[in-house]
């Protein structure tokens, strides 16, 4: 699985999902034939709406199995020691 974090790098070196990698929506179009097209990918932000259109980019792309962390990393962050 590929987790990414769309966030900033000052927003993801504060705090980011194990095992995420960073790149920031700016720069996802030029860094696409980095990322496999076969195995599933997680993308996320800090609400949920730059993770959702990372999600429509890499769909429209014909990437396969992109799902969005709904509610960001704010709301894991805050939700993750229920």
């Amino acid at each position: 699985m590929q987790i990414i974090d769309t966030r900033i790098t000052e927003q993801f070196e504060a705090g980011h999902l194990t095992g995420a990698i960073n790149l920031p929506h700016a720069m996802l179009r030029s860094k696409l034939n980095q990322l496999s097209k076969t195995v599933p990918i997680i993308t996320y932000c800090n609400k949920g709406i730059t993770g959702n259109a990372t999600q429509n980019i890499l769909l429209n792309h014909n990437f396969k199995n992109v799902y969005n962390l709904s509610g960001g990393y704010q709301f894991y962050d805050a939700t993750k020691d229920e």
